[in-house]
């Protein structure tokens, strides 16, 4: 049979996407909305939203004459997203379930600001992607996105995956960097400030600059485990019965330990470029 979706991996994401935000999703958010300059009246789209966390921060910003549209294929992040806006009295932000590569046909040159936070990595043929999205802006109209710096959750995603393999009695999955006959992984492709930057030269954006956003979290035992949770890494745990995802989480946990990791890198690349002014 195949195994889930990833809109099925993320909507079971949502209880403890949201135990992260406060620490990773949200700082991060908030720089993407600082940094693509969003200000008030402007029309913002925000892709792969998640809970929110941009897409809100976006939305205090451009105040009432502004809108924002928040868009993701897992109905219950938007469903958090659209509650957390509610509990805000944020009534200029529109939150929607949808397939973001499907809305390169519409509203050409409708918004001011387009922003993806640690999303356009899970679009399929990222290139053409965020390519075909361009033409959404106004002429002059800004892009920005947020991913993970280089070496980025290296530690603690392969501690993860290793206790995974050994629960299993698997080989654990080649991670992004791992030697292959294959393309590049996306995430690798734009993790440094030159290769985003060049990335974003590639699509036909112009004025494209990067920087990182230090985000280092203290490791504890609740925000490791819900960083697997609240993240695409649950994806691994797809199958698994209660007391087989209980075996992984002890392990994981002790590897943790056992290996000296005090603080889990979050470190977070953001960049931003505009489509050419006509």
């Amino acid at each position: 049979m195949p195994g889930p979706s990833i809109a099925d991996i993320f909507d079971s994401t949502s209880p403890e996407f949201d135990l992260v935000t406060p620490l990773v999703w949200g700082p991060a958010g908030e720089t993407l909305v600082a940094r693509a300059q969003v200000s008030l009246g402007d029309r913002v789209l925000d892709i792969c939203s998640g809970t929110g966390a941009s897409a809100l921060a976006a939305a205090r910003v451009v105040g009432p004459d502004g809108h924002v549209t928040a868009v993701d294929f897992a109905a219950d992040l938007i469903d958090r997203g659209r509650t957390s806006a509610y509990a805000a009295g944020l009534r200029n932000i529109d939150f929607r379930v949808g397939d973001v590569t499907a809305l390169s046909g519409h509203d050409q040159g409708e918004y001011d600001v387009l922003t993806c936070g640690f999303g356009v990595f899970f679009l399929p043929d990222m290139d053409n992607s965020v390519r075909n999205l361009l033409p959404l802006l106004r002429p002059g109209g800004r892009l920005a996105v947020a991913v993970w710096h280089d070496d980025a959750l290296y530690d603690f995603t392969s501690a993860y995956f290793a206790e995974v393999a050994r629960v299993t009695n698997t080989p654990p999955p080649p991670g992004p960097r791992a030697p292959s006959d294959g393309p590049p992984h996306p995430i690798t492709r734009i993790d440094t400030v030159d290769k985003i930057v060049g990335w974003l030269e590639t699509l036909g954006a112009v004025d494209a600059s990067a920087s990182i956003l230090d985000l280092r979290v203290p490791r504890t035992d609740e925000f490791s485990w819900s960083m697997v949770l609240g993240s695409g890494l649950r994806g691994a745990l797809s199958g698994m019965d209660a007391d087989t995802v209980e075996d992984v989480r002890t392990g994981f946990l002790q590897r943790l330990s056992d290996e000296g990791i005090t603080e889990v890198d979050c470190d977070t690349l953001i960049a931003v470029a505009a489509r050419p002014a006509e």
